[in-house]
């Protein structure tokens, strides 16, 4: 079954997260304040503003934002935010968890067509989901909507590479799901993708850490909440329950998980 695709001809992945809004709000990791920090101070200097100066908030907008997660961290260091989410799942998990909060609104559009208007945006970020886009479209959409000198923030949370229990998961999948390549559909993001999105390769990127101890109920969520997990009546999907658990137990002390994450942010901005 293939994706269906928007007037402008693009793929549509906004079906693939229908029903998963309540599990991402539950079980995704959340953004380490030392980015935000990063952010601040980034939209700070290319912008010229003092974002201690009373009356100084930039506007910011949350492409891709789906549960919201990236969305409340921004709302909290006293930014306007528009968040901008397609699936109607996700703006509602989005919106029961964050409410009307001061400086949010909410809109439901495609990242390649946000509606927003032209040259107001300070900051665009995108968390866990520009590998969904279709690149050139956003790209265009972005230089429309930035300010002057305004960034784009891609943001990703990663599994670090070659840790035991990390492995062990990767081979889970791997024998139950048909046609599996990674944990991280964003590892298949090239460097040639991401110079024709900056427009070069003038971009800055960024690690953080990112650790999470975590139960076995989220554990369980958080990878069955995968956009290639099989689903509720797929026969390989009570086998890869049961792999799973075995991995939790294995690697869980008192019952608590580390789940070892890493944060990772590519920064600049779109010329």
């Amino acid at each position: 079954m293939t994706d269906a695709t928007t007037q402008n001809g693009t793929a549509d992945n906004t079906g693939k997260f229908t029903g998963l809004g309540a599990i991402y709000a539950r079980s995704r990791p959340g953004y380490p304040a030392a980015l935000l920090d990063m952010l601040v101070q980034r939209v700070a200097s290319r912008m010229g503003e003092d974002p201690a100066a009373p009356g100084a908030r930039p506007v910011v907008a949350d492409i891709g934002a789906g549960t919201g997660k990236l969305t409340a961290e921004l709302l909290r260091r006293d930014w306007g935010v528009t968040a901008v989410e397609p699936n109607d799942d996700m703006r509602a998990a989005l919106t029961a968890t964050i409410g009307e909060a001061d400086g949010l609104s909410v809109v439901g559009a495609p990242a390649e067509s946000t509606g927003l208007d032209a040259g107001t945006i300070s900051l665009v970020t995108v968390a866990q989901a520009f590998h969904w886009f279709d690149v050139d479209a956003f790209r265009a959409e972005c230089r429309r909507i930035l300010v002057p000198g305004g960034q784009v923030a891609l943001i990703w949370n990663f599994r670090r590479a070659e840790e035991p229990s990390v492995d062990a998961v990767i081979e889970a999948f791997r024998a139950r799901v048909g046609g599996f390549t990674g944990l991280t559909l964003a590892e298949k993001v090239t460097d040639v993708e991401l110079a024709r999105f900056y427009g070069g390769s003038h971009y800055e990127r960024l690690e953080y850490d990112n650790d999470e101890l975590i139960t076995w109920d989220t554990f369980r969520e958080r990878h069955l909440s995968l956009s290639f997990a099989p689903k509720e009546g797929d026969p390989a999907r009570e086998p890869l329950i049961e792999d799973l658990q075995r991995i939790f137990e294995q690697y869980a002390v008192d019952g608590f998980y580390r789940f070892p994450n890493s944060t990772h942010v590519l920064v600049g901005d779109v010329r």
